[in-house]
């Protein structure tokens, strides 16, 4: 494991800061994926909408800003004295996503943005046996969330353009409809919250660290056996 990090007080600041960012990037990304899905029929609004979001994501791996779903690949090697991160982490997340989510409330987008979030949410709150779905759909997005967020030390060394390679499993689980804890908290806001929905946040966010957590511990495994 590695040692515990002694970060300075400026340190943890930018840490926080960089978790407020990374929510609002979630929060703009997400928007952009309910709009397109209102603008455009079918298949292609959620294809449209699935490329916009993964911007998102690839903004905040370009600028090192701090998302929840990306830190939890860190886990298996962070030490448990560094768990701290995880929980603070997304709370800034959240605050950031809440602080898109005002502007886009009170913004013209709204007229479209609300009630196709609402529209999406209302299905799967509704849905039979929703949190065993919740729970199997969050842990596909996290397994995708780790591809992505390796993708940006794998791809050069096999020269492939690490843009795609982020952008790729991003556009995946989005299209999918796969449960990403942090955007749920944007299409939460504009659903309405309730017992239900912060059920169904809290599978999400154990989901996706059950998935997020595959890669990173079969790397370790990996490596173990090639000495043993």
């Amino acid at each position: 494991m590695k040692p515990l990090e002694k970060m300075t007080k400026a340190q943890v600041a930018s840490f926080c800061l960089m978790s407020f960012c990374s929510g609002v990037m979630i929060g703009v990304g997400g928007t952009a994926f309910l709009l397109a899905n209102r603008l455009f029929d079918g298949a292609w609004g959620r294809l449209i909408g699935s490329i916009l979001f993964s911007l998102g994501i690839l903004a905040i791996v370009m600028f090192e800003m701090k998302l929840f779903t990306g830190l939890i690949s860190d886990m298996p090697e962070m030490g448990v004295k560094n768990f701290w991160k995880l929980p603070v982490c997304f709370l800034g997340n959240m605050l950031g996503v809440l602080f898109a989510s005002v502007l886009v409330y009170y913004s013209p987008l709204a007229d479209n943005v609300v009630p196709q979030a609402q529209e999406m949410m209302s299905t799967k709150l509704n849905a039979s046996y929703w949190g065993v779905k919740a729970l199997c759909s969050s842990i596909i997005c996290g397994f995708l969330i780790t591809l992505s967020i390796g993708a940006v030390n794998y791809a050069p060394r096999k020269g492939l353009s690490t843009t795609v390679g982020v952008m790729f499993p991003i556009i995946v689980f989005a299209f999918c409809g796969f449960d990403h804890s942090v955007a749920n908290t944007l299409y939460l806001f504009f659903y309405g919250y309730s017992w239900k929905a912060v059920g169904y946040l809290l599978v999400c966010v154990g989901g996706n660290i059950l998935g997020g957590v595959i890669l990173p511990i079969l790397s370790i495994f990996r490596t173990w056996s090639t000495k043993h």
